[in-house]
């Protein structure tokens, strides 16, 4: 249970992909240097931090990701790869860096000495760009400069099976991708899951701009099931590589949030349920004949392609909002973006015992964990109010490392500013009766810091302050400090 911090004050990206480093260290395998790469350094300053291959640091044999890593290996370096766009601001606060992907790769080749596989994937949102995206975070030089310069190949996947686009009048246009070529798993959590404790409500599971009818395909009374490629299930270590953000879902996203990545299609991830609090569902706080009518629209208008019926719906949703000018909603949230939202949490948490415990492409789940997991967050610039999509630029000058995605996003909720136990994906994280991903407790957390030890010092130490997503303020913020 260790995680390391590194603070470098001015902290920021090496802008010239694809992001070589500014020092001849010994260890590095290539020829090609960069003028300077703070990002590269505290990454190597890291892996030192964690202990990892300590007796042979700063000698051409270092191999810190030997203890986890081992030749022959299939390994995943899963990033943050969202969205093309911030509708509010820039990518830096948006995706994954392509520097910190460069970092860590260079280690993951040294410790598989020319043997094994590399892949790197992400599912990003329907209308996300993948090959713009992997050009904005300069994935693509990355991949010619392994080419040219490694003795191992690269995989880059699109994980989506599908993507989707707005054409004119709105109309949404889904187009087939081929994916992963190794194909793909549905993994059934059935009685497992934790959305079974909730399953009369089936139902009522929703995810924002995707069709009702296929989500309840896949999870109902005998089904709770989601879609892994073969290339997810069939890496023995995943490099975990998130960017910190607010959330107006789940509150924030870091380690545990990110791997919602792995899953093929979006229509198989409950993320709220219909309705309000009081009629069974998480979408708002309280009953409103109009949020219900503004959602049954919202439904129609993601599936319909005819334009005459989506501009008619479309009038009459703008109709029917606007008397919220004259008639407020007794409550502000939508589309279960608050601090009541309790579905999300448990898709997090089912999509992590999928990777840690569904075995070698079967999919099937194991008593005993099936691949090991090293992680790195991205906190250089963070993103912070209405994350994950559409966040502002938080300048944290921050790296997170650790082994496992829960004991990590505890130290970033501090980091946040923000107090876990009142983020619901902690409470399903921590009391899992099987599956477990953390067989702790957080106070059992060691920092690795200069600065701090234990986990209840780093609010005091490296507090960013982040300003939540509008959902979520004075709902999630840690109030104990003196």
């Amino acid at each position: 249970m260790k995680v390391a911090i590194i603070k470098v004050d001015k902290l920021d990206y090496n802008r010239d992909a694809p992001f070589n480093p500014s020092k001849n260290y010994p260890e590095y395998h290539f020829k090609s240097f960069s003028q300077t790469n703070a990002v590269y350094d505290s990454i190597r300053n890291i892996l030192f931090m964690l202990g990892m291959d300590k007796e042979n640091y700063n000698k051409e044999s270092w191999n810190p990701l030997g203890e986890i890593i081992s030749p022959e290996d299939n390994v995943l370096i899963k990033p943050n790869l969202v969205r093309h766009y911030n509708l509010t601001g820039g990518t830096d606060e948006l995706l994954t860096h392509g520097s910190i992907i460069r970092g860590i790769l260079d280690y993951v080749y040294i410790a598989l000495n020319g043997k094994g596989s590399i892949t790197i994937g992400d599912a990003p949102l329907q209308d996300g760009d993948f090959e713009k995206i992997i050009k904005i975070v300069g994935i693509d030089k990355i991949m010619n400069f392994y080419k040219e310069n490694a003795k191992l190949k690269i995989n880059l996947i699109d994980f989506r099976i599908e993507k989707g686009s707005k054409e004119r009048f709105g109309i949404f246009k889904r187009e087939q991708l081929k994916g992963d070529s190794s194909g793909y798993t549905a993994v059934n959590l059935k009685d497992d899951s934790g959305l079974f404790e909730i399953i009369d409500d089936y139902k009522k599971f929703r995810v924002t701009n995707y069709d009702k009818d296929e989500m309840l395909k896949h999870h109902n009374r005998n089904t709770n099931e989601y879609l892994i490629p073969n290339s997810v299930l069939n890496a023995d270590v995943i490099i975990n590589l998130p960017k910190l953000k607010s959330h107006r879902k789940a509150g924030m996203t870091c380690a545990l949030k990110n791997l919602i990545g792995i899953n093929a299609s979006k229509d198989w991830l409950p993320h709220h349920r219909f309705g309000s609090i009081e009629e069974g569902g998480d979408e708002y706080l309280h009953k409103s004949i109009r949020k219900r009518i503004l959602t049954r629209l919202n439904e129609k208008m993601d599936v319909t392609a005819n334009r005459y019926y989506l501009i008619l719906m479309r009038g009459l949703h703008h109709s029917i909002n606007a008397t919220k000018l004259i008639f407020p909603y007794k409550d502000p949230y939508f589309e279960g973006s608050w601090y009541g939202n309790d579905t999300i949490p448990r898709t997090i948490i089912d999509i992590n015992k999928i990777l840690f415990y569904a075995d070698n492409w079967s999919g099937v789940l194991k008593d005993k964990v099936q691949r090991k997991m090293f992680i790195i967050v991205d906190a250089t610039i963070a993103g912070e109010k209405e994350g994950p999509l559409e966040p502002s630029p938080k300048k944290c000058g921050l790296l997170v490392a650790g082994y496992n995605p829960v004991a990590v996003d505890l130290v970033c909720s501090r980091i946040m500013g923000f107090d876990y136990e009142k983020i619901a994906t902690f409470k399903y994280a921590l009391n899992a009766n099987k599956y477990k991903i953390f067989d702790d407790k957080p106070d059992d957390i060691e920092i690795l810091s200069d600065k701090c030890k234990k986990l209840d010092e780093v609010i005091y130490i490296f507090n960013c302050n982040f300003i939540p997503s509008d959902g979520w303020r004075g709902h999630i913020e840690y109030e104990k400090m003196e």
